[in-house]
């Protein structure tokens, strides 16, 4: 944990002296999966939830605006046997790593007392992540990038993807906010530049190639039902259109220090008392 806590303040620490640490605190909450190997049943889809957890430091830019620099990790699974493609056999789980800068929108507040508000934000930003896709084979996880399901690495098929990619973070959250700390709820979704998080693509593959390019077990797992036999000159789509995402739900706490906090509370102007 000493790790991670001591590059974010000393990240702080750096930055300009208009831009002012507001608050350090923590986050915890829930990842899901969205891509070619999620269900679309609610009931499911809950079902599929990992657990997320996080750090962040925060920055008073303005009265209306603040930077928020997040460390995340979290869990994150898709099976066909939860879809509508379950002869298909295909699954995958990962961990995830993520790092983003985003910018929060508080124009609107609701004052409680003269030194307590709520705050409903609207946040966006951009980040990079690390993923690692994995799948079963005879009771042990397997990494998939290494083995090129889709033939990667082959003649005529690309070259494997890599496990650190980009990402844009969006969404809103509220936050009540006193002196000394603040608790939020947040939810927001990741656009990746990636369509591999779970090792599938649009990617027409051919499962002989993959057999006698990659090994069996490449092809095993490319294609459950083919096998990894023999390798069967037979094309296909391991995937569809359907691009990845991933998403959060998280509850924030954290502490208020410093003269940013104040300079956040000021309220020159008359809002909204409940």
């Amino acid at each position: 944990m000493q790790k991670i806590i001591i590059p974010l303040l000393a990240l702080c620490s750096f930055l300009p002296a208009q831009a002012q640490v507001i608050d350090i605190g923590f986050n915890f909450g829930a990842a899901f999966y969205g891509g070619d190997l999620a269900t679309n049943d609610l009931r499911q889809m809950i079902q599929e939830n990992r657990p997320a957890v996080g750090l962040f430091c925060r920055l008073s830019n303005s009265r209306y605006f603040s930077t928020r620099f997040n460390f995340n990790y979290m869990s994150l699974q898709g099976a066909d046997a939860r879809t509508q493609n379950k002869g298909r056999g295909l699954s995958f789980q990962t961990q995830v790593w993520e790092f983003n800068v985003v910018g929060e929108w508080h124009s609107f507040r609701i004052r409680h007392t003269e030194s307590s508000f709520t705050f409903p934000y609207l946040f966006g930003g951009a980040g990079f992540f690390h993923f690692n896709p994995k799948a079963s084979v005879d009771g042990e996880l397997v990494e998939l990038q290494p083995l090129g399901t889709e033939g990667q690495g082959l003649p005529g098929y690309g070259s494997p993807y890599n496990r650190m990619q980009f990402n844009l973070p969006f969404g809103a959250g509220i936050k009540f906010v006193n002196r000394k700390f603040t608790f939020g709820l947040e939810a927001g979704g990741r656009y990746l530049f990636t369509d591999y998080l779970d090792d599938v693509s649009n990617t027409v593959v051919n499962h002989r190639e993959v057999f006698e390019g990659n090994g069996p077990l490449a092809a095993q797992l490319s294609n459950p039902n083919l096998g990894g036999g023999e390798g069967v000159d037979q094309n296909y789509r391991r995937g569809g259109e359907r691009k990845d995402w991933y998403y959060m739900m998280n509850i924030t706490v954290s502490y208020n220090f410093g003269q940013a906090i104040q300079k956040m509370l000021r309220d020159p102007v008359p809002c909204p008392r409940f």
